[in-house]
């Protein structure tokens, strides 16, 4: 009788797949407290995960747990689970760490704990029932484990008590990827913990920010003081450091001046250590195409100035025509005066001042780095600073690059070319102060083409308004002006009836179009064309959205 069970359990886990062994151990483990009793129940399904994935007893028990959760799991969300104490779990984080390693689970961030889930390609190999072949330490490039140690200092950055266990996972991935040179020269025993992860920060901030250097502030937010942070640094400034010694970091200079607590990577690590990671450190050999609205992908558009604007818009693309602009910068040069030209775009929405910028491109065959604005501002101390320095010193890298010098775009720059502020006790005040004196600075050094865009000017700080070379103003179009737009826009009006809506209607170029389009769409839902007195109520439409402020791009 027990060879007969013995033979029926080995049938039975022959035919076991991942997906059916999870479902079990899951099921089993609900309220077990993981007692001998559901290891005996589970003991085949266990044996078969472990078997067939190589991993330990308890590492296949929360696989299982992982693979039939929709959600991310904490250990805390493990052991109420199982109905066992956290701290049965917490003694198995390592190996729950070695899942995350071998690709099997993904490491999370919530509000209050770390959490982990199954990856997705794992579980679809689950689903398939197919063999899952993750990545191996010898596979990994030196990209592999940057991109995996970004990720924990993300995550340090919003809890710094995480720290013990992410340089644990550090250390563990550099000694598991010692083939690589980065791995291998950070692992030299003339390092601690601290100076690895201070080289790592200032890696990421080089290669995601394009950085040109780390502040001691930026330091000392993302690594806990318990650490001795603060006397590292102190040996940093020092030049006594062990990264000063090795030749690996250095003081950040400006004009042969030090600044002090900004510390950046020497060219031996370039050079060296981060040899294998060079095309993502240095963005002026191929990744700043990326960043540009290349000029043949600008749309032709035909555009309506009035007669002063439009002689401005034509001298202004004369002066960036590609014959005429690196003759004009030399003669400039020549008379030691400054080479970059900034233009500031002012007026009405709705006017065509962005629209301007692109035909410029175009017209002139010039790509466009445009500014996001929004991203440009963090809550941070000194990160919102060290923002706006990237901008320009992507862009002045784009300059050197490129036969054909790029226009620098800050559209709708009203966020940040507003006045200073007398404040100075305020973070906030100091913070937006410190990024206006930046860009200011910029646009003194500038050796390239900075167009800004804004709706407002009332509130443009005098500063900013000195440094534009040409200040063009884009007013609403004339009648004359509005009649052009009127046929162009709507073809079907006749000159009688463009040159009223022209007299009836202050309307922007912007809102003009805005109602050509409803008549394309209406055309389109009807099968033909409204007349003249559905146009007017489209205008009205305008005149009543235009009262409730909202307000029109350009």
């Amino acid at each position: 009788m027990v060879k007969k069970e013995r033979k029926m359990t080995k049938k039975k886990l022959e035919n076991f797949t991942l997906a059916s062994a999870f479902e079990m151990i899951y099921e089993e483990s609900c309220d077990s407290k993981l007692s001998p009793e559901f290891y005996n129940k589970c003991d085949d399904a266990i044996n078969f995960v472990s078997k067939t994935l190589n991993v330990t007893h308890f590492q296949s028990i929360m696989l299982a747990i992982l693979a039939n959760s929709d959600v991310s799991q904490s250990l805390n969300d493990m052991s109420s689970y199982t109905k066992c104490s956290p701290i049965k779990f917490r003694i198995h984080k390592k190996e729950l760490d070695d899942l995350h390693y071998r690709h099997f689970v993904q490491w999370s961030m919530s509000r209050y704990s770390l959490e982990y889930r199954i990856r997705e390609e794992f579980m679809e190999a689950i689903i398939d029932n197919i063999p899952y072949n993750p990545k191996k330490y010898e596979d990994y490039t030196a990209y592999d484990v940057y991109t995996k140690i970004s990720k924990w200092i993300e995550m340090l950055k919003r809890d710094k008590g995480l720290y013990e266990d992410i340089v644990r996972n550090v250390r563990q991935l550099l000694e598991a990827t010692r083939h690589l040179t980065f791995s291998k020269d950070l692992l030299t025993s003339e390092l601690n913990n601290l100076a690895v992860m201070v080289v790592l920060l200032t890696v990421m901030d080089k290669i995601e920010n394009n950085s040109e250097y780390i502040s001691s502030s930026e330091i000392l937010r993302i690594l806990p003081e318990e650490t001795g942070i603060k006397s590292f640094i102190f040996v940093l400034n020092a030049n006594t450091c062990i990264l000063m010694k090795k030749g690996w970091m250095e003081n950040y200079t400006v004009n042969g001046m030090v600044e002090p607590d900004k510390f950046c990577l020497t060219d031996k690590i370039l050079e060296t250590t981060l040899v294998e990671l060079e095309e993502y450190i240095d963005t002026k050999d191929g990744t700043i195409s990326n960043l540009l609205l290349m000029p043949d992908g600008v749309v032709e558009k035909p555009m309506y100035y009035n007669e002063r604007e439009l002689e401005e818009i034509e001298r202004l693309a004369k002066l960036l025509s590609i014959d005429r602009f690196k003759d004009i910068q030399q003669r400039l040069k020549e008379a030691n005066m400054r080479t970059g030209f900034t233009c500031l775009f002012y007026g009405s929405p709705g006017t065509g001042k962005t629209e301007t910028v692109l035909q410029l491109s175009r017209k002139t065959g010039r790509p466009i780095f445009q500014v996001n604005i929004s991203e440009l501002k963090s809550k941070w101390v000194g990160e919102s600073e060290k923002r706006i320095q990237g901008i320009f010193s992507k862009y002045e890298a784009m300059v050197k690059k490129y036969d054909i010098c790029p226009i620098l775009l800050f559209n709708e720059a009203d966020a940040i070319f507003n006045k200073r502020s007398n404040n100075t006790d305020a973070a906030v005040d100091k913070m937006e102060n410190a990024c206006q004196n930046i860009i200011l600075q910029a646009m003194e050094n500038l050796s390239g083409i900075m167009i800004a865009t804004t709706n407002l000017t009332n509130n443009l700080d005098s500063a900013f308004e000195r440094r534009f070379l040409y200040k063009i103003c884009f007013d609403k179009p004339t009648v004359a002006t509005r009649k052009q737009i009127w046929n162009a826009m709507l073809p079907s009006l006749s000159c009688e009836e463009a040159s009223s809506l022209a007299e009836s209607y202050d309307f922007s170029g912007g809102q003009i179009e805005n109602i050509a389009r409803k008549q394309i769409v209406d055309s389109i839902l009807y099968g033909h064309y409204q007349d003249i007195s559905s146009v007017r109520s489209y205008c009205q439409n305008e005149i009543i959205r235009n009262s409730k402020r909202i307000g029109f791009v350009n």
